[in-house]
């Protein structure tokens, strides 16, 4: 029996618009109706989550996991679980991407600085709907108080991700995790911190097994969280390592995916997905 339900955001429960769709909106708040627990599981800030959350009605006790696992947050703002990248090692991910002239964007205390606002840091506010806060010398901001950081992404041309996330890894891969949830970003977080690690640690807090869980994801920063439920299952928009990773395949995201593969796996079981 499914007593958990995580799904990703963007790509998964979002649409094209990036919105909620009716269905389902419906669908996940029948599955709370019924005492199963509904959790978000994104890269986003906690604060560009919340209205998400908020607008399935979800109580304010609900956990949600951001960040890519680097933070576990009720919606209330009760923060149940940080992973934040060491601060020495913060600053070296930012100088690098800085010195190649890389966009670099860092995450603290739930805002998002820049050096300087250019089209990336642009679009990736307007898309998420965040405010941006420029600092120039963004080395310095980020040495002063040695502060801990719970991302740190770099946008730029989708063409240039595969190589630059190559580089961080080759550079920085023992120490981070190196993810990327849309074609143009590649993110960083500390090290054995992703959203299956984080999803392992909320089951347990809330004392559900993992064959208790089901996951909805369509991107390789969602890996790991399929890999770790116990029923995972991919939209059909979904990539490649998305895909293989999960053991069913419901509708694409603007087909209401998510309401799907919760209707035919956890409300009417008795019908199954394709694997």
């Amino acid at each position: 029996m499914i007593r958990l339900i995580a799904s990703d955001l963007d790509g998964t429960l979002l649409d094209r618009d990036g919105r909620i769709s009716r269905e389902n909106r419906e669908v996940i708040r029948e599955a709370v109706a019924r005492g199963i627990t509904f959790t978000i599981v994104t890269g986003r800030m906690f604060q560009s989550a919340l209205p998400f959350a908020l607008e399935l009605g979800l109580d304010e006790e609900q956990p949600m996991i951001c960040y890519n696992g680097a933070l576990i947050k009720r919606l209330s703002g009760e923060t149940l679980y940080e992973s934040c990248l060491p601060p020495e090692l913060a600053q070296a991910v930012a100088e690098y991407g800085l010195q190649r002239g890389w966009t670099v964007q860092v995450y603290y205390d739930d805002e998002l600085y820049v050096a300087e606002v250019d089209q990336y840091v642009e679009h990736y506010a307007a898309d998420v709907n965040v405010r941006i806060n420029a600092v120039g010398d963004l080395m310095a901001f980020i040495r002063d108080g040695g502060k801990k950081l719970a991302k740190i992404l770099i946008a730029g041309p989708p063409e240039d991700s595969q190589d630059r996330a190559a580089d961080l890894n080759r550079v920085f891969g023992s120490q981070v995790e190196v993810a990327s949830s849309r074609p143009r970003y590649v993110e960083v977080t500390s090290i054995n911190t992703n959203k299956g690690r984080a999803l392992q640690w909320l089951a347990g807090f809330l004392g559900i097994r993992q064959a208790e869980v089901l996951a909805v994801g369509d991107n390789d920063n969602d890996v790991s969280m399929l890999e770790v439920a116990g029923t995972a299952v991919a939209v059909a928009n979904a990539s490649s390592r998305a895909k293989e990773a999960a053991s069913h395949v419901t509708e694409p995201n603007w087909k209401h995916g998510v309401a799907h593969a919760i209707r035919e796996l956890v409300l009417f079981p008795d019908k199954a997905l394709n694997s």
